[in-house]
């Protein structure tokens, strides 16, 4: 059974379901470990963005509500402090932008903060610069603001004040600042200004490995894999575990085709950050065409404990899951898998007639009816 299951899956098997979108680079600077004592609260708080921030109704992620709840408690409404179910509600629709467009019919936001790495509201944001009718109005290496049909976007020059607080800061923080600036810019698409930011970061302090992580996520951003993977080449030298380096070589590996390249790169990265649902499923997406099926299983398996734990759909999870048993020759567990998603009321009609098609396919080679 095992030859003649191996090769069962859906018609573009992993961009059916957008279970998770990642920017694994930027996915991963979050967890990265400084490499050494930061002290400037300017460096590491939101402080400059919460000074600039002024709101009538507002709407912000989880880390924004810790720093708005400590700094700018006055832009908190009663409900927002006292009211467990929207401070949930908010923290959701980072993952669910439909969430979020209910929430905005609900409250007619005018304002939007963003705080900390764009990899945890990547789905949102997304939709933000898709969609258009929110303009960004502010930026700094922790922060995004937008508003809501703002006539004035930000620019450069806006830049320039937020730039000049660091002036006079050791060249390590100024690194670190222009880095994580970087990164946002990479994140809303203003990739030149973001690569110069970067390159200036390297010069500024070349034994820093932050730098060269973001020069990696602009090569990927490109298309271009080798740049790719000589940049996070670069920042490993530096520091050989730095989670952000990682997860660019094993994307950049990935994406040139090298698998069981990509595949121990992932795995190493796992190892640091085991929980973290985006470097999951893309370590499962690496799996698949590394052929190590029995790690991909694990965790998609994982995924959907931490999906259900947390009210979520699983069924994009699941049909993953399936095909990878499908693939093991395993037929039981790929039903059982297919069952589940089929089982989700919300699942597309389209997806629906591909997994019925791959479940009764499976079943045929059971010899089952």
């Amino acid at each position: 059974m095992t030859k003649s299951l191996e090769h069962l899956r859906l018609k573009n098997r992993w961009p059916i379901f957008a279970v998770a979108g990642v920017v694994l680079v930027a996915l991963v600077a979050f967890f990265a470990k400084p490499l050494w004592h930061r002290d400037n609260p300017l460096l590491t708080t939101p402080k400059l963005a919460l000074e600039a921030l002024s709101a009538k109704v507002l709407y912000y992620n989880e880390p924004a509500g810790v720093w708005l709840t400590k700094l700018r408690p006055e832009l908190l409404t009663e409900a927002d402090k006292n009211d467990p179910a929207i401070s949930h509600s908010f923290a959701q629709a980072v993952e669910d932008p439909k969430l979020f467009r209910q929430l905005d019919r609900q409250n007619h936001f005018d304002t939007l903060l963003l705080v900390g790495n764009p990899s945890q509201y990547h789905p949102l944001l997304e939709h933000l610069l898709e969609t258009k009718d929110w303009t960004l109005t502010y930026l700094d290496h922790t922060s995004l603001i937008f508003k809501r049909g703002a006539e004035e976007p930000w620019t450069e020059a806006k830049f320039a004040p937020v730039r000049a607080h660091f002036a006079q800061a050791p060249a390590r923080e100024q690194a670190m600042f222009l880095s994580d600036t970087a990164m946002k810019l990479l994140a809303v698409q203003n990739v030149a200004l973001g690569k110069k930011l970067a390159e200036e970061a390297q010069k500024l302090d070349p034994k820093l490995p932050n730098p060269a992580s973001a020069l990696a996520q602009y090569h990927l951003d490109h298309g271009e894999w080798d740049p790719a993977i000589a940049d996070a080449d670069r920042a490993l030298e530096l520091d050989s575990e730095y989670p952000p380096a990682l997860a660019a070589k094993a994307q950049a590996l990935y994406a040139s085709k090298h698998f069981s390249d990509a595949y121990h790169v992932s795995d190493k990265l796992i190892e640091k950050i085991p929980d973290d649902p985006g470097l999951l499923f893309y370590h499962a997406k690496i799996c698949h065409e590394a052929r190590a099926f029995g790690e991909e299983i694990k965790a998609l398996e994982k995924l959907i404990a931490m999906a259900e734990a947390n009210h979520r759909a699983t069924s994009g999870y699941n049909v993953y899951l399936g095909q990878a048993y499908a693939r093991s020759g395993q037929g039981e567990p790929a039903l059982k898998a297919y069952a589940e998603a089929l089982s989700d009321p919300d699942l597309p009609k389209d997806q629906r007639q591909e997994v019925e098609k791959a479940f009764d396919t499976v079943r045929s080679h059971m010899g089952k009816n």
